[in-house]
């Protein structure tokens, strides 16, 4: 789903809603996880309830991106000059009506606070930029409402209205027409230079190891190259000297193309089957441990009760023979005091 939307299970009152902070005022606090788990689970039993996963649009597509880098670890290289990496991490960036960002981090999506919302972190133009940021933000909650933002300058929405600024026109709604803009056109040098401060701000937050971009936008022939080389520039060798390989390996386009959104949500559909079968499989060793813990615990109870059993007998017949001693040694005195 879209965000900003609640990941957190635990957090009840918003888990499966998209949040009341959306800039899209008729999806606010909606409830999509609960018809779904309606509509597959319903009254039938366990046994033929289908399972139900949900995360954002961006991060099931990063999940599947970085399964499918850690199947390719796996294959033999037969080619010395290229070097195996095992990555721990990588961020996935749709780039389209909006800019969403997935992030993964030691194998896991990242859900903190929120999730990754990075499409509105601010970015610094090109010198002499004249457009601060898409019409969108102006009246919206979304962060420095707009101005210089990844999203307010890269999306397809802040390239119209970008064009529409420079040629003094209104164009078509539809923005299909972006295709017909030329490739060495102005406006993707001010696109890739927004994707580059992205990419930039995510390594050197999250020190990210590989980053994916898709979407529509990212169609453009030579907008990758773009990106890259934004991004070295603006890293200026603070990561040691790219290459042109690393830069390409490091900063790539979706190997699934416009199929990620898919293959993200048959990541999620295969979690939910993997993580239902573990806790089957926990809860049936927690039960056996259980059971061993309760009879330990028994036989503790019952030494305890032996052992104090005998401590509380021992005391008594001490107690008792005292008394007797006492007894005696008055009952002696009485005696000798009346003779």
């Amino acid at each position: 789903m879209f965000g900003p939307f609640g990941v957190d299970p635990n957090v009840t009152n918003t888990y499966g809603k998209i949040l009341s902070t959306t800039p899209k005022k008729s999806w606010r606090d909606i409830d999509v996880l609960s018809p779904l788990v309606e509509a597959c689970q319903g009254n039938s039993n366990n046994n033929n309830r289908l399972l139900v996963k949900i995360d954002t649009d961006v991060n099931a597509p990063a999940v599947a991106e970085y399964l499918s880098e850690k199947e390719k670890e796996k294959r033999p290289c037969n080619n010395s000059k290229m070097r195996k990496k095992n990555i721990s991490s990588l961020a996935y960036v749709t780039v389209g009506t909006g800019v969403g960002v997935g992030l993964v981090i030691h194998g896991k999506p990242v859900h903190g606070r929120m999730h990754p919302e990075a499409g509105h972190v601010p970015i610094q133009p090109l010198d002499g930029d004249t457009f601060t940021g898409y019409s969108w933000g102006t009246d919206s909650k979304s962060p420095f409402q707009g101005k210089h933002t990844v999203e307010s300058m890269t999306s397809s929405v802040a390239l119209t209205e970008r064009i529409e600024q420079i040629t003094k026109q209104t164009v078509s709604s539809n923005r299909d027409w972006l295709q017909d803009v030329q490739d060495d056109d102005p406006v993707w040098d001010h696109a890739s230079n927004a994707l580059a401060n992205l990419c930039a701000t995510l390594v050197l937050v999250t020190s990210v190891e590989k980053i994916v971009l898709g979407g529509g936008i990212m169609k453009r022939n030579g907008l990758i190259e773009k990106v890259r080389r934004r991004t070295k520039i603006l890293l200026n060798g603070y990561l040691g000297e790219l290459s042109d390989e690393d830069l390409s390996e490091w900063i790539t386009l979706s190997q699934y193309g416009s199929d990620v959104g898919l293959m993200g949500a048959i990541v999620l559909a295969q979690q939910a089957i993997t993580e239902q079968q573990q806790q089957d499989k926990n809860g049936g060793e927690d039960d056996k441990e259980r059971d061993v813990a309760d009879q330990e615990v028994i036989k503790v109870q019952k030494r305890t009760a032996y052992n104090t059993g005998i401590g509380h007998g021992v005391l008594l017949g001490l107690s008792l023979a005292y008394a007797g001693i006492i007894l005696y040694a008055r009952s002696g005195k009485s005696s000798s005091h009346r003779r």
